[in-house]
């Protein structure tokens, strides 16, 4: 029996190899890991580009892209669609300028009135528009720290830390 002892005490590890091995499997796991999410990124960026440069072609290729796929009489591409709403907004914007205002009051023969030439007259029933609120007047948040759990008020390094110890002492306890 001393005989045995003797030869698993000789086999065994030292205390600090079995830290030095445990730190190599969770970095090695780590490094796998980084590896696999930097290949996936890889594969994901490039199939996103492939996507953009094949409808690129298709553009130049078949022309416009419908809104439902079929180039019909009644169907407007997307892209006529924004280059006319770009040309409403830049006709709105021309016809309400200053000059333009100007030279259509000059055509009317209307004159500049001071607010008090102005006669305002009430109208019974006429309700006032009233303004609308959409949110609540911000207010300071005031967070209860004691509602949190403990749980989460610790780091991810300290949970990776408490859990290392944890597991060391699990080895450290075990005995060959």
């Amino acid at each position: 029996m001393k005989k045995a002892n003797h030869l698993t005490h000789a086999y065994s590890q030292a205390p600090w190899r079995k830290q030095t091995y445990l730190i190599g499997v969770i970095l090695l796991f780590l490094v796998c890991t980084a590896i696999i999410a930097g290949i996936y990124l890889n594969v994901t960026a490039r199939a996103a580009t492939m996507g953009r440069q094949i409808q690129e072609m298709q553009v130049r290729v078949y022309g416009y892209h419908y809104l439902t796929g079929d180039a019909g009489e009644n169907y407007v591409p997307i892209e006529e669609l924004e280059q006319r709403i770009a040309n409403l907004n830049s006709q709105l914007a021309y016809l309400i300028s200053y000059s333009v205002m100007k030279d259509r009051l000059k055509k009317l023969d209307m004159i500049k009135v001071d607010a008090f030439s102005v006669l305002y007259l009430d109208v019974p029933g006429y309700v006032e528009r009233q303004t609308t609120s959409l949110a609540p007047p911000p207010q300071p948040v005031v967070v209860n720290a004691s509602g949190i759990a403990p749980e989460f008020k610790e780091s991810l390094f300290d949970w990776v830390v408490n859990q290392v110890r944890q597991t060391t002492q699990f080895f450290n306890e075990v005995k060959p």
